[in-house]
């Protein structure tokens, strides 16, 4: 009889474990540029001056400046330059020249912005007018730590001056002003030359907005000074001489003045006398008066006209005549003269 015989046999299964090795350079794990940029103009108000007149209106000018700061939180170093420019405010093409007018915006002051480098208007790469600033390529560090960042700054200095024969001069008393609107553009690459921030699209996500302001105060000059009145050989017998000058005045446009007139004895009424020479004690009455007749004194104060001539700027010059009248000439043979005083109120 045979016999089955059964073997039982015990599987033992074991874990081979090969070393895997992963490589992760740790120097280029998170070497990156990465750059940010943004800029101020005048930390957003430039004020030509508050005290325009009729005189400095078209030549009254300042220096603003533009600054600009680029960061850079990536592990890289490289390089990155800067572009900005500068619309026309509420005319956004207006940029030769630019305008600041009043809240009523009947009236403007024309100026304009340049910079620095060969005097160019500082203008707009959208509009084609005027150049926007470049600054070129710029080195910028690599952050210092993991969390750090690296900076670079730069500044320019924009002139901003009043512009001659563009009406400035007819300027009203007032505050002046207009915004405008900056973008900032850059380009950023470890080579020195993929930076150039004028080959890319003007970025308005980095724009900032800045006031231009000036105000016109009430102003008078006398622009044009009268010639002596000289009457010459008068015979004793006449009588009611007469002669006359001119006196110029320009005064802020629609500025109120009045201009008054004081002989050196200090007459407000306009009577003075003129004094012969030494030893000759004789004097020659004589009266100021206006074109109309009236007597031109200097009673003050300053807002009353009383007897003075008395009129509102246009900006430019205007003219008044001055009449003197000897009502007498007989006196002594001599060389007769007085001195008088102009003074402009406004």
């Amino acid at each position: 009889m045979q016999r089955l015989q059964t073997k039982t046999f015990q599987w033992r299964y074991s874990l081979l474990l090969m070393p895997i090795i992963l490589w992760l350079p740790a120097g280029n794990a998170h070497a990156t540029l990465n750059v940010s940029c943004k800029a101020n103009m005048n930390t957003g108000v430039v004020n030509i001056s508050n005290a325009i007149t009729a005189a400095n209106s078209e030549s009254e000018s300042i220096t603003a400046n533009l600054e600009y700061s680029c960061t850079n939180t990536g592990d890289t170093a490289g390089y990155v330059s800067v572009c900005i420019a500068a619309d026309g405010g509420d005319k956004p093409n207006a940029v030769i020249p630019r305008y600041i007018k009043t809240v009523s915006n009947t009236h403007e002051l024309a100026f304009n912005m340049t910079l620095p480098d060969g005097n160019k208007t500082w203008g707009t790469r959208t509009s084609g007018l005027g150049t926007e600033y470049n600054s070129g390529a710029i080195y910028i560090p690599a952050r210092p730590t993991t969390s750090g960042q690296s900076s670079t700054s730069g500044q320019v200095v924009i002139n901003i001056s009043l512009l001659p024969n563009n009406g400035n001069a007819l300027a009203i008393p007032g505050t002046y002003r207009n915004n405008f609107n900056g973008d900032l553009t850059f380009e950023s690459a470890e080579n020195l030359s993929l930076t150039d921030c004028l080959e890319g699209v003007q970025d308005k996500s980095n724009s900032f907005s800045f006031t231009v302001q000036a105000t016109v105060i009430p102003s008078c000059e006398i622009t044009a000074k009268p010639t002596d009145i000289n009457l010459k050989n008068i015979a004793s017998s006449a009588t009611n001489t007469k002669g006359s000058t001119s006196i110029g005045v320009t005064c802020t446009n629609g500025a109120a003045y009045n201009i008054g007139l004081a002989p050196s004895n200090g007459n407000v009424n306009g009577a003075g006398i003129m004094t012969g020479t030494i030893p000759n004690s004789d004097v020659i009455p004589y009266q100021l008066q206006s074109t109309d007749g009236t007597a031109w004194g200097n009673t003050l104060p300053a807002e009353s006209i009383k007897n003075g001539v008395a009129d509102k700027g246009t900006g430019v010059n205007q003219s008044h005549i001055v009449h003197v009248v000897v009502p007498s000439a007989d006196f002594k043979p001599d060389d007769y003269s007085d001195i008088v005083n102009i003074s402009v109120n406004y």
